[in-house]
């Protein structure tokens, strides 16, 4: 069958080929569309191989350290390693740059879960190389990306729509930081996938635009808008909190020595981040000009 491929590239010049064959290609375009990737050929980036899982009937769920099926097995006495998150599994080997990324079950909600988690190893390899994925807004002005980060429902998205002209909103949920080879910070903005889960959004992100990350602030609500500087310590462990919200949903499974392993890492990167981006608590009110704040510690 022929072979439906897509690219993602990022801003260090690391990049993806989203790859899957042909019963699975109303699954990628969609995957494709949500984030605005291009179709291409083979291109020497490492791949995501989409395939689906064989159901049949009558068969008992097996844990993902038993063997299940030819396709499992085959995999496992090669020497791939499985990991699974949510109804994803991750086949992988160290001398193998490609994932096999096997899908399990099949209907709308579900595709979109699996979208978001097949990003996984996308996050893993922008941490293996400096970066991080953040639950934050990204907003820019002039080529410069700003994040505003928060817990959930605490107003991050009400200020990405809020933000005015010449501000534009890239994304209000997830963005993904990289490293480039001089060790400056660009900011890549994610898909909103809460709305497409819950209100059906189409709405598309372009994933592959990137801008250089000038500050991160996390927001706080209150009466007055201020920006306040955040220490290098304080910032270290707010950025890695941030960082956390996206990680988890990926981590909960993990060996416990391989989890202290990550934790280093990612709290490592949050502390290289610290020190080159300059970072605040942006206190907001309700119908404030917060970013007046914004353009005057930055500007």
């Amino acid at each position: 069958m022929d072979e439906v491929c897509y690219q993602m590239q990022l801003g260090d010049g690391r990049g993806w080929q989203i790859s899957a064959e042909d019963e699975l290609r109303s699954w990628t375009e969609k995957f494709a569309t949500i984030m605005e990737l291009r179709a291409c050929k083979s291109n020497g980036y490492p791949k995501l191989i989409f395939v689906r899982k064989k159901e049949q009937k009558g068969q008992i769920e097996e844990s993902p350290c038993q063997g299940e099926g030819n396709f499992a097995k085959e995999l496992r006495k090669t020497g791939w390693r499985v990991q699974e998150i949510y109804n994803v599994r991750f086949w992988s080997r160290p001398d193998v740059p490609d994932v096999i990324c096997e899908l399990k079950g099949e209907d709308n909600y579900l595709d979109l879960i699996m979208m978001r988690h097949s990003l996984y190893p996308i996050y893993q390899g922008v941490l293996d190389s400096g970066g991080l994925p953040f639950h934050s807004g990204l907003i820019e002005r002039a080529g410069r990306g700003i994040l505003l980060a928060a817990p959930r429902n605490t107003g991050k998205s009400t200020c990405c729509h809020r933000i005015p002209k010449p501000w534009h909103a890239l994304c209000d949920e997830e963005t993904l930081i990289v490293r480039n080879s001089q060790k400056k910070y660009l900011a890549h903005p994610l898909p909103t996938w809460s709305n497409k889960f819950t209100k059906h959004s189409e709405q598309t992100w372009n994933v592959e635009e990137h801008v250089s990350l000038a500050a991160v602030f996390f927001l706080e609500q209150a009466t007055v808008d201020t920006a306040i500087p955040l220490g290098q310590g304080e910032a270290a462990v707010s950025i890695y909190q941030s960082a956390m919200q996206v990680c988890y949903r990926y981590w909960h499974n993990l060996d416990p020595s391989e989890l202290r392993v990550r934790n280093k890492n990612l709290f490592a990167n949050s502390s290289k981040l610290a020190k080159t981006v300059p970072t605040f608590k942006l206190r907001v009110s309700l119908k404030g000009r917060f970013w007046e704040e914004i353009e005057r510690v930055l500007f």
